[in-house]
């Protein structure tokens, strides 16, 4: 996703690149302020799938417009904000990640953020170890889109590949679209320097990986639980999944909605999208279809653990957070 004030300029450091996260808008966490937190994986069993919910960190951003609701005026953002009981003053989202376990098979939708967001990302792996992983078990890798909190974590520092072992996955629209010679960002409302820094991570990234890519369709199955669908606007490819097993399935809709009030406003939008009135579309159809179909949602940085419903309440729709009571273990 594209990163606020690289709206404003900066580069992130991954290779050549070199990004100062406070002028993307990202405000910096110190090591005493998540002194003694801990991350930690909650297991998901959808049939006989076995799935967990990891948390890579959070995104922390010092202002909410105008990276989300640009244009909208202040005071219309203040009185949806408060109806949703969500703070005026920051932002903050959670990064979830998913794990799959498949027959020998262990699956990462994303990888998270890496290194790249300091002590506000980077909690993939100690996630990974609760359950007893570590980097090189993992098999497979899904990548949604190439935005850095999704494909950050591919790298260590030292470029290096965390995930030694693993294959990538990944949809021939989005790796096509980043791939070419100008990836078209005209209908953004970023600026030139964060479609500059989003194109040469996502360049830079993607070549690093391009030996071990394998390129999928929309419709095309992976897995044997995994069905890929195209929801774009927040990229080109931006790819959603349907996840099933044994007549129960889950649908994961990534970055179609970082916030609840993109779900009760859906045109406000965000600067991160590539192209912000497909977005809004996207987001209006998915809303409609999902709605009406009650089915359960999960979201990448809708509020932990991105678990949760689509609900209409006359012409309104809001997002309703799933119920659970076992801390660490969900069966649906």
């Amino acid at each position: 996703m594209n990163r606020r004030e690289i709206l404003k300029s900066g580069v992130l450091a991954t290779g050549s690149l070199l990004l100062s996260t406070e002028r993307m808008g990202f405000k910096r966490i110190t090591h005493d302020a998540v002194n003694g937190e801990t991350y930690i994986a909650l297991k998901l069993l959808i049939g006989e799938l076995e799935t967990y919910i990891l948390s890579d960190g959070i995104i922390s951003l010092a202002s909410i417009q105008p990276t989300f609701a640009p244009g909208t005026e202040e005071s219309r953002l203040t009185n949806e904000l408060s109806k949703l009981h969500l703070s005026p003053k920051q932002m903050e989202m959670g990064i979830h990640v998913m794990l799959i376990r498949k027959e020998d098979k262990l699956i990462l939708l994303d990888t998270g953020s890496g290194h790249h967001f300091g002590e506000n990302g980077g909690k993939l792996i100690p996630s990974l170890q609760t359950i007893g992983l570590s980097p090189e078990h993992i098999t497979d890798i899904v990548i949604t889109h190439a935005h850095i909190d999704h494909i950050g974590g591919i790298l260590n520092a030292e470029d290096e590949f965390i995930f030694p072992h693993a294959t990538y996955h990944l949809a021939k629209k989005e790796y096509n679209f980043w791939m070419s010679e100008k990836p078209d960002f005209s209908n953004a409302k970023g600026n030139q320097s964060a479609a500059d820094f989003n194109i040469s991570f996502a360049k830079n990234m993607l070549a690093k990986i391009n030996d071990r890519i394998q390129l999928f369709d929309y419709g095309q199955e992976l897995f044997s639980c995994l069905i890929p669908e195209l929801a774009e606007g927040h990229t080109p490819g931006h790819t959603i999944f349907t996840i099933h097993s044994r007549g129960k399935f889950l649908k994961h809709i990534v970055d179609t909605f970082h916030t609840p009030f993109l779900v009760s406003k859906p045109d406000w939008g965000t600067q991160w999208d590539t192209d912000f009135d497909q977005a809004v579309a996207t987001r209006k159809n998915i809303m409609k279809e999902e709605s009406e179909n009650s089915t359960l949602l999960m979201s990448c940085h809708l509020p932990w653990p991105g678990l949760g419903f689509i609900d209409k309440r006359g012409k309104d729709f809001y997002w309703r957070i799933y119920p659970y009571f076992n801390p660490i273990n969900i069966t649906i």
